[in-house]
């Protein structure tokens, strides 16, 4: 490859083109980002469409092309019903109804910005509770940290919901493990294996990174024997390492699914459903009144199949079989206010309320210890905007789902490890504060787009605390080392970025103590 350029159209707008990429799955045009100068190939197929025979299937290689395959626009994002927390598009504006999603982009420094070193990769896995979003949405776009020089990016789609999470072999005809998803997730980390050295990228030196349900997707990927080599780092951002279906609950979730599709459709098998029925039936999974006890928060996750998935991630940790994968993890300070600042029953909560939600889950002589601690600090926060035993709620769920099952994944975990604690809060949101997946506006540099400001802005040095965790990811990218002043997670030590104004400390042996007596187990139920 090299650093020439010419220029092109590409659906009547005028292209700067990069050179061809020759590479095992054929030649690749891309372009080049007017505003950092980074090389971006978009929509490339690491698979072949899941559709007609080959929907619930194991994703199939794509046949090497001759001609130059133009990587100008954006593949397809999952099959997914339209949500409130964020919009995701077609790279036309259409609406995300099509199966056909099995495409990456990479985004690459030009050649004369490494001197032809080979740079590590970083595979970025978004999130989206398994049944939505896209690696193609405005705040994952590489070219920020790609600009670095020190790093290539990729970002990928892979199938969410019902298609990707369902298992079905059990119950019917259909083929699917419930590990769809994952096996998608596997095949576009073997095409970047095969295929990135072309760019400029180390086969050898592969970082998975990723958040919410992209980071539980990491988790189960440290659990599978098939990915053992395949990466050398992984970052787990706000992911529960312990979201993941037992075969029995994964069959219950599917006999509900076929249940209402039939409702719908008319039809008993998945097979003969069109997209659009599958996707109702999966809404009505989701607003299922039996969901969260019986299937958790993410009726739609991995599956222990006993194919690709044994045993779960924290057995496969505390057994070594993980041990030579570098780990950074973390989570939010605030996590659980952007789910409450959705739901208009959380502003009004009393701590009998707050019972009543959790009492299948926690006995009183549990729960009730737990409820003193959180109050006293909930009373403690000045400013908060918030209702009382509301904070108590947003404070007791950020750290039974996200925080708590990290450190014990962390401590689980045989190899190199840190730990990074964010409280960095929204200004513009209050109600927000440092919540869930605030931290990738940061991590990506997109915190000053245009089109996030309803969401960021007025930040105190946003660019600065974006420009140090940047530089810690592609430090750990690099050498598996964030940074020379970050503790190690052996001494129980933790790193925090942001500045809230709570300025609430945050102690990981404090927290571990306080939860001590709820097993693994029983947190799992939840999600």
């Amino acid at each position: 490859m090299t650093s020439d350029a010419s220029i092109g159209r590409h659906n009547n707008k005028i292209v700067k083109m990069t050179p061809v990429v020759d590479t095992p799955a054929g030649p690749i045009l891309g372009s080049i980002d007017a505003e950092t100068g980074v090389h971006r190939f978009q929509g490339i197929p690491y698979a072949q469409p899941p559709i007609g025979e080959l929907r619930w299937q194991p994703p199939q290689p794509v046949p090497s092309k001759v001609a130059p395959f133009h990587a100008f626009d954006f593949g397809m994002p999952a099959a997914q019903n339209p949500s409130t927390l964020f919009v995701v598009r077609g790279p036309n504006g259409e609406l995300p109804e099509s199966e056909d999603c099995l495409y990456l982009n990479i985004f690459a420094p030009p050649v004369s910005k490494h001197s032809n070193k080979k740079l590590p990769v970083m595979l970025w896995i978004h999130g989206g509770s398994f049944y939505m979003g896209s690696g193609c949405q405005e705040i994952y776009n590489g070219c920020h940290l790609a600009a670095s020089g020190r790093a290539i990016v990729v970002t990928i789609n892979y199938r969410l919901g019902a298609l990707g999470f369902l298992r079905l072999q059990d119950i019917s005809e259909v083929p699917s493990s419930g590990n769809e998803g994952l096996l998608d997730q596997i095949a576009a980390l073997k095409w970047i294996r095969t295929n990135i050295a072309a760019f400029g990228g180390d086969v050898d030196n592969i970082t998975l990174f990723g958040e919410s349900a992209g980071a539980m997707s990491i988790a189960a990927l440290l659990a599978a024997p098939a990915c053992r080599g395949l990466f050398r780092r992984a970052i787990v951002q706000s992911g529960h390492p312990r979201a993941i279906h037992s075969r029995d609950k994964a069959n219950c979730l599917a006999e509900a699914f076929i249940e209402h599709l039939e409702k719908i459709s008319g039809k008993q098998n998945p097979l003969q459903a069109d997209t659009k029925s599958i996707l109702n039936a999966q809404q009505a999974v989701l607003a299922d009144t039996r969901m969260e006890q019986y299937w958790g928060q993410l009726p739609f996750k991995p599956v222990l199949d006993g194919e690709l998935i044994s045993l779960e991630p924290m057995q496969v940790l505390r057994d070594g079989n993980s041990a030579n994968v570098s780990l950074l993890l973390g989570s939010n300070l605030e996590e659980w206010n952007l789910f409450s600042a959705i739901h208009p029953e959380s502003f009004t909560l009393d701590s009998e309320q707050i019972r009543a939600r959790l009492e299948w889950l926690l006995p009183r002589q549990q729960l009730d210890p737990l409820l003193d601690h959180y109050y006293t600090v909930a009373q403690s926060l000045e400013d908060n905007p918030w209702p009382e035993w509301s904070r108590v709620w947003n404070l007791l769920l950020t750290d039974m789902v996200f925080t708590l099952p990290g450190l014990r994944l962390l401590d689980a975990h045989r190899g190199q490890r840190y730990h990074y604690h964010f409280a960095q809060p929204l200004a513009a949101q209050p109600l927000l504060g440092a919540c869930h997946a605030v931290e990738l506006g940061y991590i990506f540099g997109t915190h000053g787009k245009e089109s996030l400001q309803s969401l960021y802005g007025g930040e105190t040095d946003a660019h600065t605390l974006s420009s140090v965790m940047r530089e810690a990811w592609l430090n750990f990218a690099e050498c598996g080392n964030p940074g020379s002043d970050w503790p190690s997670f052996a001494d129980g030590r933790s790193h925090r970025f942001g500045n809230h104004p709570a300025a609430r400390s945050f102690d990981p042996a404090e927290l571990t103590s306080l939860w001590q007596h709820i097993p693994d187990e029983v947190l799992n139920r939840y999600l």
